[in-house]
């Protein structure tokens, strides 16, 4: 019998098997091939915790573990650590050491530092060393802030939401968060911060010195990091509609104006080349509204031309004048509101109005009303009587129309018959 194919096999075998024996022994990972790093969520937020999960690292059969037990570790000195990006993790975002079982598998909660490189957003990879220099990576992907506005298109002064997401998140475990700034053209409005989702929503008013029919960028920038989120917000042009839109001269028009500056005298209006502003002037309201009326001049059949000006804007629109005898119409007068808080109201933007003080003749008492929320039930003024005297003190000048009557008012004390 020749005995040689069996040396020969038996050779082979040995080698194997001395192979197997020093790979065990030298303490290299036998099964690097295999060896994973996992993070669970795979997409994240600065300032969010996440899980990573590794497999087949170094197990406990190769000698040298630094733990007591003889386990292998991240142990978080020396090299071996776990980074995000150029950033080594250190507590509170990580505790060390990390142990492994029998097999090299190991499962740790960390929290993504709120870092530069992280809140750039995009692919960050995190990588893992272990006790024996055994080095694995894995990406995580960082969300970038994105923000909404609602409504996207509104008046000077007008209020809108800034609904912002992907932003750094509020972290319970590390009572650690971040403040994101709301600017609207580059001038600083408010300060807010990002609840545990990254989310946030907050309210933020046209600034006064906004221009009309201008596009505005609204920036949410992450304090201390270049990294922010922008939309624009629109402040439309003047507009007024008329109604009815056609008849016959001495018909009643009334005119409805928006997107005006706020709180300022409709300076004209005008029917072709005939002006028909009403007396008292009207005045925009805190929304750059107004409502006015007129009643159409004798023109020949034909389109006429309307027109209202306020604050140095003007809008326009048409009248259609039917033909026909003109006609002879009362102009409407709506009452003006008797609550102080509505009455006095174009006087309250910016906190302008300080408080009201009138002398109630047939009981002899002093009478006043403050419009900050906590004087709402001390106030003793209920209803704005017309022929009272009253006090009004403001912070600033301001013109504005009360009671129907367009009236100018200065810093301190005014004297007010209403």
């Amino acid at each position: 019998m020749d005995l040689r194919p069996k040396l020969v096999f038996l050779m082979v075998l040995a080698v194997i098997l001395v192979a197997l024996g020093a790979d065990s022994v030298s303490g290299a990972a036998p099964a690097s091939l295999a060896t994973t790093l996992d993070v669970t969520p795979r997409t994240a937020l600065p300032n969010q915790t996440v899980t990573l999960l590794g497999t087949g690292f170094t197990p406990s059969t190769t000698a040298g573990g630094a733990a007591s037990s003889g386990a292998h570790q991240v142990t978080g000195t020396g090299g071996s650590v776990i980074a995000i990006g150029e950033t080594i993790l250190v507590s509170p975002n990580l505790t060390y050491p990390i142990d492994f079982d029998g097999d090299g598998n190991w499962t740790a909660s960390i929290v993504i530092p709120v870092t530069a490189e992280v809140v750039a957003g995009g692919a960050v990879t995190i990588s893992v060393v272990d006790d024996q220099g055994l080095t694995r990576t894995t990406q995580v992907i960082i969300k970038t802030p994105s923000i909404s506005l609602d409504p996207k298109a509104s008046g000077i002064n007008s209020d809108f939401t800034v609904t912002g997401r992907g932003f750094p998140a509020f972290n319970s475990a590390t009572a650690a968060g971040s403040q994101v700034s709301i600017s609207y053209e580059g001038v600083l409005q408010k300060v807010v911060s990002a609840d545990s989702r990254g989310e946030f929503v907050i309210t933020v008013q046209v600034p006064t010195a906004t221009a009309i029919s201008s596009n505005s960028t609204v920036r949410a920038r992450v304090v201390g990091f270049d990294q922010s989120a922008t939309a624009i917000h629109s402040v439309p042009g003047p507009s007024i509609t008329v109604s009815p839109s056609i008849g016959v001269p001495g018909t009643v028009v009334t005119i409805s104006g928006e997107g005006f500056p706020a709180n300022v005298l409709v300076s004209s209006n005008r029917a072709g080349n005939i002006t028909v502003s009403s007396s008292p002037a009207p005045a925009t309201d805190n929304d750059g509204k107004f409502v006015s009326f007129f009643a159409m001049p004798v023109f020949s059949p034909g389109v006429q031309i309307i027109s209202a000006s306020a604050g140095g804007s003007t809008a326009v629109t048409t009248f259609a004048v039917l033909a026909g005898a003109p006609v002879s119409q009362p102009l409407p007068s709506p009452p003006p509101s008797t609550l102080p808080a509505q009455a006095l109201e174009t006087l309250n933007v910016g906190d302008n109005l300080i408080r009201v003080w009138t002398f109630d003749n047939s009981t002899k008492t002093w009478e006043f009303f403050d419009p900050r929320p906590a004087f709402t039930k001390a106030n003793t003024i209920k209803t704005m009587v017309p022929g009272r005297i009253y006090w009004l003190r403001l912070n600033r000048v301001q013109t504005t129309s009360l009671n129907g009557k367009a009236v100018r008012l200065f810093e301190g004390w005014n004297l007010l018959p209403w």
